[in-house]
């Protein structure tokens, strides 16, 4: 009889735990926003093909891609690593999709970049990437310190 007792509730934790892996829905839109500007900021260009879906892939696999960016940043100075910050400025989801506005402060100057993602089936995907019109700009200073 217990041995009967310990199968049953492990058939139960099993079911549960199969029950919550398939309810799990990954990261939200803005964290793999953020994912994505971190791995450009980084020039980690493996996370940027994984994050992207086929309309940022240029028609490459993976290796090729990497291999492509890598070439293309190769004399690029500095090297990555540069945003004292990366946060989201705003952002609306949709069923399927979602715009994240970002805002990466590098060097004393912002720029807004809009991240458009698309609900798939591995989760969220950025679909689209581009500068937001406006969307640099330097501190505001109180004066000529000079």
């Amino acid at each position: 009889m217990p041995l009967l007792v310990a199968i049953g509730i492990i058939v139960v934790l099993l079911v549960y735990m199969l029950y919550a892996l398939a309810h799990e829905r990954g990261p939200g839109a803005p964290d793999v926003a953020i994912g994505y500007e971190r791995a450009w900021d980084e020039l980690n260009f493996g996370l940027l093909w994984d994050l992207s879906g086929e309309e940022l892939r240029e028609g490459l696999h993976r290796d090729q891609f990497v291999d492509a960016k890598r070439k293309a940043y190769a004399n690029a100075e500095p090297r990555g690593r540069l945003a004292e910050s990366i946060v989201v400025d705003t952002f609306v989801e949709g069923n399927q999709s979602a715009l994240v506005v970002t805002c990466v402060t590098a060097e004393g100057i912002s720029v807004s970049n809009d991240v458009l993602l698309e609900r798939r089936a591995n989760g969220w995907t950025v679909v689209g990437y581009s500068l937001r019109p406006g969307g640099a700009s330097a501190p505001a200073h109180d004066g000529d310190h000079t």
